[in-house]
């Protein structure tokens, strides 16, 4: 990736300018796409780091690193705007993004930063006990899209479904189910859904000839199959695997857990329970693991769950996308691995995200799952479609929270990002649709070799082409960024900017126009384009439209 090169090359600058500190250097640097063209194709923010550890003024440093990459065969200059070293980069680089790109397809956006590790990440893992709301689905899209660039960023990646089958939550459940068939009166401390007063008079029968274990079983495998299982499909999510909690007691891996963490004298008795010593390791508290009654906590579970995948199956990563409401509990749970398993935080990281307010006819709607009264993931995807809910929940950073609103993402026209970015699309196939229709003969798999050299020539020395070309050029660097800090939302705003230039460059050239050679040119570069735009909008699983009727204006 030219982008890596660039920054490989300025460590090698950095490490002959300063003495020491060079690790300071080494792990602060960054280097970035330009959103503005004109500034570049990248910007670093070396000149400030090494500002601060040399005797050299800014203008020094930068005269040094003008002179020293210049140099270099694929850079054309560098300039220094407001601070930062701005990197414009030579036109015959963007020839090998063209092959790759028609050619190769999705290794135009590959990485090695992974270094084919294992890596698992777990998203969703919401309780068998009812249908998926619409946080759920952020949690959904955020792990997809997030596997999507790790993939592409060589990791081996394993998508999990955590199942927590046991505990209050699956007891109340029970407790829910008893009281539609009739058998609890009077409980207000009950799931209150109708998809429980549904299952129960389905199967009332069944369930009147099941044991209290039996009727637990069965009411978990029938939601997590019916309502969750079948929710996920219609959203185009998918996992490599459904972990169940009481496994890992079947397994024996507590008693495990319990002898490590008892070696360490990290246990002790206190009030009948037995408890984690945290203290020890400046925490305000200590964590019951197992309560006075002989019940485990959800502590214990989720410490011989992530003890499982770091020491039994050797996943040398782990990726937990929860929501903000899980805050204290997974920051205690990360410092626990840490402190008494040794496994660095880099190693075992936490995505939290935010609520998603729904809001219709500028009101929000209230939602409580214990009631009843929420939302559900399915009737979202039927009010809306699967795409606007998956482009707006990738939209945002993690930490913000969305107000989703019914009348926008709903609307067809410039307003609407996702209907705005399918309609992008839409424009450029109808492109090569209308070569088809006047009999322009042009087959791309035969003749690409061939005419795209060519092609480039013919098109890189004219403006409306260049800045797209550059343009794509960052793309491979937004997907590293967005594997590196965990941020899905990069790849959409990167999507929305390509979208503006090319429906700009829509607007100022037209493609079937000139003599056939020119034609078959011009029509290679509206097929990369095209290519682009499938590679881009498949990252974020949305299934592209190919043909969208309102214009935009």
């Amino acid at each position: 990736m030219l982008a890596k090169r660039i920054e490989n090359r300025l460590k090698i600058l950095g490490r002959k300018l300063i003495d020491k500190d060079f690790n300071d250097l080494k792990k602060n640097l960054f280097i970035s796409h330009c959103d503005n063209l004109d500034h570049g194709d990248y910007y670093s923010n070396f000149i400030f780091l090494l500002a601060n550890k040399t005797k050299l003024s800014a203008r020094e440093i930068f005269e040094k690193t003008k002179d020293y990459l210049e140099k270099l065969s694929y850079i054309k200059k560098v300039e220094l705007i407001n601070g930062y070293l701005n990197i414009f980069i030579q036109k015959k680089v963007f020839f090998e993004d063209y092959k790759k790109v028609l050619l190769k397809k999705e290794n135009f956006l590959k990485n090695n930063w992974g270094r084919n590790k294992k890596l698992i990440i777990e998203y969703i893992s919401a309780n068998p006990t009812g249908p998926l709301h619409i946080g759920n689905g952020r949690g959904a899209v955020l792990g997809d899209i997030l596997t999507n660039v790790l993939k592409l960023s060589n990791f081996r990646v394993t998508k999990e479904y955590y199942v927590n089958d046991r505990g209050n939550q699956i007891d109340l459940l029970v407790k829910s189910v008893l009281h539609y068939l009739g058998k609890i009166s009077n409980e207000e401390n009950i799931y209150k859904g109708d998809y429980l007063k549904e299952f129960a008079f389905k199967y009332k029968k069944e369930l009147e000839n099941m044991s209290i274990e039996e009727i637990k079983k069965f009411t978990v495998k029938y939601i997590l199959s019916k309502l969750i299982k079948q929710t996920l499909k219609n959203f185009g999510t998918n996992f490599d695997n459904f972990y169940f909690e009481t496994d890992l007691y079947s397994k024996n891996t507590d008693k495990e857990v319990i002898k490590i963490l008892t070696k360490k004298g990290l246990i002790y008795e206190k009030d009948g329970a037995t408890w984690l010593n945290l203290k020890k390791f400046n925490e305000a508290k200590d964590e019951v693991l197992i309560k006075n009654n002989g019940e485990q906590t959800y502590f214990l579970s989720d410490i011989i769950y992530n003890y499982d995948k770091f020491f039994i199956r050797k996943f040398h990563y782990s990726i937990m996308i929860v929501g903000s409401d899980h805050h204290d509990h997974i920051r205690r749970l990360q410092k626990t691995f840490e402190y008494i398993f040794n496994v660095e935080a880099k190693r075992f990281k936490f995505i939290e995200y935010q609520m998603v307010h729904l809001y219709k006819q500028g009101e929000k709607i209230k939602m409580s799952k214990r009631k009843g009264e929420f939302v559900t993931l399915d009737e979202l995807i039927k009010e809306v479609g699967v795409e606007p809910i998956r482009f707006y929940f990738a939209k945002y950073s993690p930490e913000i929270t969305i107000n989703f609103d019914l009348n926008v993402v709903k609307k067809e026209n410039i307003n609407n990002q996702i209907w705005y970015l399918m309609y992008t699309y839409a424009r450029f196939n109808k492109i090569l649709e209308k070569a088809k229709e006047k009999k322009f003969k042009f087959d791309y798999r035969q003749n690409l070799k061939t005419n795209l050299t060519k092609s480039f020539i013919y098109l890189i020395n004219q403006d409306n082409y260049l800045k797209i070309f550059r343009r794509i050029n960052q793309f491979p660097l937004v997907i590293l960024n967005s594997a590196i800090n965990l941020r899905q939302n990069y790849v959409i705003s990167y999507l929305l900017k390509l979208a503006d230039e090319l429906n700009s460059f829509y607007e100022k050239e037209i493609i079937i126009k000139g003599d056939s050679k020119e034609i078959r040119y011009k029509l290679i570069f509206i097929y990369y384009l095209k290519n682009i735009l499938d590679l881009g909008l498949h990252l974020i699983n949305i299934k592209p439209k190919k043909e969208l009727h309102n214009p935009i204006s």
